[in-house]
């Protein structure tokens, strides 16, 4: 059981960092090569990510299990067939779409026309790849296995996931690959995820044993008490100052060297490693 929720968090963060150089790379082109449009993408993904985080929290808080499982498989099966709509309709074929009638014209940074190029093509499955990770370790937590008392192997698993998905585009995917088949490989994983997802939520639903009030944390004997507003407040500004200095530090490398997919990923890798 570890083995497959470890194996489902690894391959949802193989995917949701493959996706994002390669759609930053499918829209260069239509916007000019300014190393601005990098960072829309990192504004993008970051608040899916963090609505993504919020759906699997609410999500989590309903106290049928089944439920649970039902609403998320849902969720996954709707990106699935938003994907196989866009290979049928797009003149290419691909599973990732990118409306050029939305591609900006005249002088300036086109933020809006980016953010809406990215919407169209990528916000539902990206937004149901990225509820993965905070889900998956909420249901492993309720199967009642000994190793839902320390979940931090779920971690390892994603980051490293998230570091050779990284790494391994610039240096072997986009040299190898056509974009087009790259979109369908990122399809080809989001169905295996689906599948992986719907074998951890069966086992979410045949606990080993029965889970305790409170899940994981309450077994470890941990605190429980509720945090004030104001230390909530103060780490979510202290969660801005990394996200901001990696931002900066790509804008700066990307304006003064090149804007290409290998200087993209270096700040965001660093970033991963920081957990």
């Amino acid at each position: 059981m570890p083995f497959l929720f470890a194996f489902t968090m690894f391959l949802s963060a193989t995917l949701l960092f493959m996706v994002q150089p390669m759609i930053g790379k499918m829209v260069l082109p239509y916007v000019g090569g300014s190393p601005g449009v990098w960072n829309t993408c990192m504004v993008f993904f970051q608040s899916l990510l963090l609505l993504g985080y919020l759906y699997a929290h609410k999500l989590a808080s309903l106290p049928n299990q089944k439920t649970q499982v039902k609403v998320h498989l849902a969720v996954l099966a709707s990106a699935a067939l938003v994907m196989g709509v866009a290979s049928m309709l797009t003149s290419d074929g691909a599973t990732v779409p990118i409306v050029k009638s939305l591609a900006p014209s005249g002088g300036g940074f086109p933020f809006f026309e980016v953010m809406a190029m990215l919407t169209i093509s990528i916000a539902v499955p990206f937004f149901a790849v990225s509820t993965s990770a905070p889900l998956l370790q909420r249901w492993f937590a309720v199967t009642g296995h000994p190793s839902a008392k320390d979940p931090y192997f779920l971690y390892a698993a994603s980051n490293a996931g998230s570091l050779i998905s990284l790494l391994g585009y610039p240096l072997l995917m986009e040299p190898s690959l056509r974009v087009l088949h790259q979109t369908w490989l990122w399809a080809g994983g989001f169905v295996f995820l689906v599948v992986a997802t719907w074998l951890c939520g069966r086992a979410s639903l045949n606990p080993v044993l029965p889970s305790k009030p409170g899940g994981a944390t309450a077994a470890s004997g941990v605190d429980e008490t509720e945090p004030t507003n104001s230390r909530k407040f103060f780490w979510l500004l202290r969660a801005f100052v990394p996200s901001s200095l990696m931002l900066g530090v790509t804008t700066f490398m990307t304006t003064d060297i090149a804007s290409v997919p290998l200087l993209w990923v270096i700040p965001l890798a660093l970033y991963l490693l920081t957990f």
